[in-house]
């Protein structure tokens, strides 16, 4: 994990660098001013290395196509808007450091569905919890338990080391803090990215994931279409100074 955590900081930190480094130099005359649509057909080709090649920044494409997360591997096929090349490409303010520090998921839900490229690292960055939280959940790690028709027990035991990748489409159940609450409405996602939506109202971008599993991205937004209607976890907080873990 600390590994990971070196690699993200200097990542963002390279990137911070460069990023000073082409505004200083920068004449808006002579940036490519123009977005496109990219079809994705490299596979494994994650959104910072598009960034890279595109010379845009990773949060700037991030918004543009209204992602859950940039660390989402895009699937070969996935139509990328990129964006306007700009002189202070994004690079950081969409970035999830690491994992947090909650041991429960306070307000729930229960079923963490896991989006291409997903690790448990990844997993405890998005719902703000350790990550002996969500891999062992509250009893501590469990190495004979296994995931069962897709369904992980105890934010999946021994199932998954904490970098290692875990197949799209399988659940993960996750320890809830009680007694805690979320309020959910309905909601158009028109600009953004979900860490973005989870700082202004209170929750996790984890949380917003779970309500709508198996969104990721929409590029339609942007060229006029109806923004994806997604479920949005509001003002998520413990009820009581004392909690206990369900898992």
């Amino acid at each position: 994990m600390l590994n990971s955590r070196f690699m993200l900081v200097a990542l963002a930190c390279a990137m911070f660098s460069s990023a000073h480094a082409t505004n200083a130099t920068c004449d808006p005359a002579s940036l490519n001013t123009t977005s496109f649509n990219y079809v994705n057909d490299i596979e494994n080709q994650t959104v910072h290395e598009m960034a890279v090649k595109f010379n845009r920044g990773v949060c700037d494409i991030g918004r543009a196509n209204l992602m859950v997360d940039v660390s989402v591997v895009p699937n070969v096929g996935q139509t990328i808007i990129i964006p306007a090349e700009v002189c202070d490409p994004d690079w950081t303010t969409c970035i999830i450091d690491g994992p947090g520090t909650n041991d429960c998921l306070i307000g729930g839900p229960r079923l963490y569905y896991t989006l291409n490229g997903d690790t448990l690292w990844k997993i405890a960055g998005r719902l703000n919890m350790t990550l002996d939280a969500v891999q062992c959940g509250g009893d501590g790690c469990n190495t004979n338990v296994t995931c069962t028709d897709g369904i992980c027990p105890g934010g999946s035991g021994g199932q998954y080391s904490a970098n290692e990748t875990i197949s799209a489409g399988q659940f993960i159940k996750i320890p809830m803090c009680y007694p805690s609450i979320c309020e959910i409405e309905p909601y158009s996602f028109t600009a953004g990215v979900y860490k973005d939506l989870a700082d202004k109202y209170g929750s996790t971008v984890g949380q917003i994931q779970m309500l709508s599993p198996t969104y990721n991205y929409s590029y339609i937004t942007s060229e006029g279409g109806t923004p994806p209607p997604i479920g949005m976890p509001k003002n998520c907080r413990l009820l009581a100074s004392n909690y206990t873990i369900l898992d």
